[in-house]
């Protein structure tokens, strides 16, 4: 059976659907979707699996988010060069009437695709031996996640806290160094100093480094600045450009 219908790099792919290459002995394919289809870079990039089917030929939000829709496909076509030259993305809700908070309307679709996107040129880099992969080209982090990772390193007894914290740690220097990351629904109310100070740590480190950011948020960027503080609302502005994301909550199901 040839695999060309569930691997993502199938569209860029001569060999795809010839069952002489197209089979699980592919490297291309093994290295995105890793030997049993569940790994591999889409793994470790921390995708979730409701969004690892998600390309920027697939987009959904064209009818309601016209302009969105021309930028991420336009950026997605030259991923590689915008990555490297440390162009990031602020991709934020606008609150409507239907939409109070601004929610589901295709944030997390639109950077998960740049993502997917970013995964399957650096795989085609790889495989034509133009450009190797030394570590985690891309990464995915929600951002309610994080803090619960992060919280975690205080709860519990000795060894578990410092479990944690290693955990953290870890997690933390992944998030400095990957080339590409995207941190979700940035903007949590409640936030403490110190969190708000690990936040603004990874930021300064990526903008100082030039590592490109993809953020979503459900509200815009002049807000930010009330709900984390200033620091982060400046970086986040100076290493980004800011998309509007309109229309109603294509999460909620009808009756």
């Amino acid at each position: 059976m040839t695999l060309e219908k569930s691997c993502l790099l199938a569209p860029y792919c001569s060999k795809a659907g010839d069952e002489r290459f197209c089979n699980q002995l592919c490297f291309a394919h093994t290295r995105m979707h890793g030997e049993n289809g569940d790994g591999g870079l889409l793994a470790v990039a921390n995708i979730p699996k409701k969004y690892r089917t998600s390309t920027i030929q697939n987009l959904p939000f064209e009818e309601e988010n016209p302009k969105a829709f021309q930028i991420v496909r336009i950026y997605g076509k030259d991923v590689v060069n915008k990555v490297d030259e440390g162009i990031g993305l602020y991709l934020f809700g606008v609150p409507s009437k239907d939409n109070p908070k601004g929610c589901g309307n295709g944030k997390t679709t639109a950077a998960t695709a740049i993502v997917i996107e970013y995964l399957r040129q650096r795989t085609i880099l790889e495989v034509k031996k133009e450009r190797p992969i030394e570590y985690e080209p891309a990464f995915f982090m929600k951002m309610a996640k994080f803090q619960n990772i992060y919280n975690s390193q205080f709860r519990g007894s000795k060894d578990v806290t410092e479990a944690n914290g290693d955990k953290y740690q870890a997690l933390k220097r992944k998030m400095m160094k990957t080339d590409l990351l995207v941190l979700d629904d940035i903007g949590l109310r409640g936030t403490t100093e110190g969190l708000q100070n690990e936040i603004y740590e990874i930021i300064d480190e990526r903008d100082t480094n030039e590592k490109t950011t993809i953020f979503t948020s459900n509200v815009p960027l002049d807000q930010i600045a009330e709900l984390l503080n200033e620091q982060i609302a400046s970086r986040i502005e100076g290493m980004t450009h800011a998309i509007p994301f309109t229309g109603k909550d294509n999460r909620k199901k009808s009756l």
